[in-house]
């Protein structure tokens, strides 16, 4: 094998109270890698990139940058061709460079049949969040590597913890046109208190133990009853404007949960596809954002898989 394509979906993190452990991989949108192999001797990493205008300097690129780990971890030489072909959106909440990093890191295990475990995978992974965002998060690519609800728990290796999701589990997903910062997610965090009330740590540490029963369970109700964040989401909201009037429109309309998706501006409905429509859940959410005069566009796709060879040679 001297080939190897890898697609990776996107991914939503933090899912209300779940900032930096929770995180849901997509069905869609996926974005795609191809690796090459050529040659021996010294190691030479190459960058090609279709569909969005990112850096071909290896080590500033996600995609790139997880090769580059992965290559001197392993002493891997000779010239390896990477092009990344992006197809999640960048910039919006839904881990455009997790989704690369993952297809990346399983793209170059699977290429040199190296064995990596998932959490060595998604440690690698994470250089691709670091070149991306300055830090290497691991929630996101966590998602996209291992596919279904991840939560990662802290530590220097942490091996994220994988539940699959409801099969009648829905998801739309809306993204406002508003304009932010060139480096949002530095911004997002910017937002975030330096001390909080332990009222609210607690009613977070509540919600998240209800979510993750409630994905143990497969109760969509129960998921969604556990995406309200009391930390993180309110100190955001003013992100997006009529962030309240959204929720309220999406719950009205039948979800079970609603939260930010990510440092966002997209917003992601849960919604049970055997008791309710997540088609009109999006277009209650897209006319809320439009009765504010907020411009926005969305789709409705449901849980995927982590990240997939789909092609080799």
């Amino acid at each position: 094998m001297d080939r190897v394509v890898v697609e990776a979906p996107a991914s939503s993190a933090n899912l209300g109270p779940g900032f930096d452990v929770f995180a849901l991989a997509l069905k869609e949108p996926r974005d795609r890698v191809e690796v090459r192999t050529a040659g021996s001797g010294k190691t030479k990493v190459m960058m090609e990139n279709v569909g969005a205008e990112l850096p071909t300097i290896p080590r500033e690129n996600a995609a790139g940058a997880v090769v580059l780990s992965i290559a001197r971890k392993f002493k891997l030489g000779g010239e390896i061709h990477v092009k990344l072909t992006k197809r999640v959106p960048m910039g919006v909440g839904l881990g455009s460079s997790g989704a690369s990093s993952a297809a990346a890191a399983v793209a170059m295990d699977t290429l040199f049949g190296l064995g990596i475990g998932m959490a060595e995978l998604v440690r690698h992974a994470g250089e691709g969040e670091r070149a991306a965002s300055g830090a290497a998060h691991l929630d996101n690519v966590a998602a996209s590597t291992a596919g279904g609800f991840v939560l990662v728990p802290a530590g220097a290796e942490p091996t994220p913890v994988r539940f699959p999701a409801p099969k009648s589990l829905a998801i739309a997903v809306a993204t406002p046109k508003v304009k932010l910062p060139a480096r949002k997610t530095e911004y997002a965090r910017s937002l975030l208190p330096a001390t909080v009330e332990l009222n609210r740590v607690v009613h977070n540490v509540s919600m998240a133990s209800v979510m993750v029963a409630g994905f143990a369970t497969g109760d969509i109700q129960m998921i969604g009853s556990g995406m309200d964040d009391a930390i993180v989401e309110k100190a955001r909201a003013k992100m997006i404007p009529g962030f309240a009037a959204v929720k309220k429109a999406a719950k009205e309309a039948g979800a079970a949960g609603v939260c930010m998706s990510g440092a966002g501006p997209s917003i992601l409905s849960l919604v049970d596809g055997l008791k309710e429509d997540p088609t009109a859940v999006l277009g209650s959410v897209l006319d809320a954002f439009r009765s504010g005069s907020v411009a926005a566009e969305g789709f409705v796709t449901s849980v995927g898989e982590g990240a997939r060879v789909v092609e080799s040679s």
